[in-house]
């Protein structure tokens, strides 16, 4: 999503959320803001529909093996004896790159992003298994809880910002970010992430620059390799 972003109305609608019968509502500038699921699919195109594949306590959840799933996920499995911090670190590329998206993009804003958490372990499991999650529900509980720490990095500045324009905010003279393409994620992400671009493709830095070539099985890796 692209367009502007107004940082002191974004504080404020962090500073005034509350949740009402489940929805999300905030006031700016003496307007009423409520974030419902007809908000959501259509600033976003997100339903809220699916599983709650995040939550430990979830039928979903209930039984998986939290250690089993993450060490699948690790290049070498043999050398980490502690499975307990979740640490990026070691992970495989595909796992990688779906956790750098969901700690630096789905749900920025947090102190650590060198690990996953319990819930970022399960929404991995999720898209590596195809399981339909309710973004919805994982985005709104995320912004609840940046709201109730008081976080410094508020995340999903241009969305609240369409929002605000949509429930008539006056936005005159107001403080303004325009996200262009150098917000985006590029080259830098995947060299952020400990890989290195080969003959051969996009490999680990730790690993012989002439692997065999890397073919995209998955919808994810052929993103991945479309956009770099």
């Amino acid at each position: 999503m692209t367009g502007d972003c107004y940082p002191d109305l974004i504080l404020v609608f962090y500073h005034n959320l509350k949740v009402v019968d489940g929805v999300i509502c905030s006031r700016v500038k003496g307007v009423d803001i409520k974030i419902d699921d007809e908000i959501w699919l259509s600033f976003t195109g997100l339903k809220a529909e699916g599983f709650m594949s995040h939550e430990r306590k979830s039928e979903l959840n209930k039984w998986t093996n939290k250690k089993k799933i993450y060490k699948e996920y690790l290049r070498s499995p043999t050398r980490l004896k502690v499975y307990k911090s979740y640490l990026l670190d070691g992970l495989k590329m595909e796992e990688k790159m779906c956790a750098f998206v969901l700690t630096w993009v789905m749900l920025p804003g947090r102190c650590l992003r060198d690990r996953l958490t319990t819930a970022d372990l399960f929404l991995v499991h999720a898209i590596k298994t195809r399981i339909p999650t309710n973004w919805v529900a994982v985005m709104s509980e995320h912004m609840i809880e940046i709201a109730s720490s008081h976080g410094h990095i508020l995340p999903y500045g241009v969305f609240i910002n369409h929002v605000l324009k949509h429930h008539q905010v006056d936005l005159t003279g107001e403080k303004t970010i325009w996200c262009t393409e150098s917000n985006e994620i590029g080259k830098a992400a995947l060299r952020h992430n400990g890989l290195k671009r080969t003959k051969d493709g996009w490999v680990f830095k730790d690993v012989d620059e002439t692997p065999s070539t890397f073919t995209p099985q998955t919808e994810f890796e052929r993103f991945i390799v479309d956009q770099f």
